[in-house]
This record gives structure tokens, sequence and C-alpha cells, in this order.
């Protein structure tokens, strides 16, 4: 917790990294697994005072899981992270004000699904806002909206991880490089 390397390696700790996800792991105790990306539609996204929008099912998963934490600069300042746990709170999911999104999950599965998905509604949107104007989009009716995000809460997500995606998703690893296992 005080970024010191556990073993041996020839790569620094990257310190900015470290802020970030040292201030997750500090708090949840069910963080097993931090993702933390700079994609240029989540970056996009991130931006945007619009912030994500339930334009899609995707998106719909989505947001009852989000928090959002205003850009404080590079995160080398140790003094960021109580801010940073506080604006994430119980949340699994985040945007980074003009930084970028991060995922949290209980499994590396779980985790990298939340990534997954916000990363995808992340591009949608953007996709969607290069058709043109917010008055062009395709509305959806809140209870609509309610019932999806239903789908996913309590531990919705992590069952649909641990279950049914992430072991497609090592199926399909295994057909295409199956070296991953050694």
């Amino acid at each position: 917790m005080q970024g010191n390397p556990v073993g041996e390696s020839a790569y620094p700790v990257n310190p900015a990294g470290f802020t970030i996800h040292s201030a997750v792991h500090e708090v949840r105790e069910d963080a097993g697994c931090v993702m933390h990306l700079h994609t240029p539609d989540g970056t996009a996204v991130s931006s945007s005072k619009e912030r994500l929008l339930p334009l899609n099912q995707t998106a719909q998963l989505v947001i009852p899981d989000l928090a959002f934490h205003d850009y404080e600069g590079v995160a080398l300042d140790h003094d960021e992270r109580p801010r940073l746990q506080k604006d994430l709170g119980e949340k699994n999911i985040m945007l980074l004000h003009n930084h970028g999104t991060l995922t949290v999950g209980e499994t590396c599965a779980a985790a990298f699904l939340r990534m997954y998905y916000l990363e995808r509604a992340c591009t949608m949107q953007v996709r969607t806002r290069m058709l043109g104007s917010a008055e062009q989009d395709y509305p959806v009716a809140q209870d609509v909206i309610d019932k999806n995000a239903s789908l996913v809460a309590g531990d919705g997500f992590s069952r649909l991880a641990q279950h049914l995606v992430w072991p497609a998703l090592l199926r399909k690893l295994d057909r295409t490089d199956p070296s991953f296992r050694n």
C-alpha cells in the first residue's frame, strides 16, 4: 500500500497509476481487481458535460453503477485519494472527468466485463453523437431503462461475468492462443 515492489522487477511503479489503484484498494476489500484506461472514446465521454447517457442497452446496464470524479491533474498527489474514494463509494464503475475510465471487480472477470460494457457504451455514444445533435436521439422510456438496470442490480453483474461472459471469453482465447494458460 506504499507503492513498494513486492518482488523483483525490472519495471518501475507508475506513480499516477499507483495513486489511483491504491486509493481503491485502500477502502474496498471487495476490490480483487481495479482496471483503469485512457481510451479515446472513454476519455471523450469522460470529458463531455453530458456524461454517459442511457442512449442504448449497454449504457443502461452501466449507468446504475456509475460514479464520477473531477479531474485534479495527473494523479501524483496522494491527497487526492480520499476524494476519489468518496466519489467511488460502493459503485464499481467510474468516469474520471477529462481523464478516462475505471472499474472495480471482485474478480478480474467482473472488472473486465464492467470495463468492456463501459467502453462499449462510450463508443456507442461517441458514434451516436457523430450522427448529429441530441435532438435526433431516439428516446428510451424510463420504465425500460429501469428494467434493464434491475438486471445488473445486486450481484447480477458478477453472476453474468462469472457464469456467462468470462467463460465464453476464455474459450475464445483458448481457440486464439492457448499459450496464455502457461
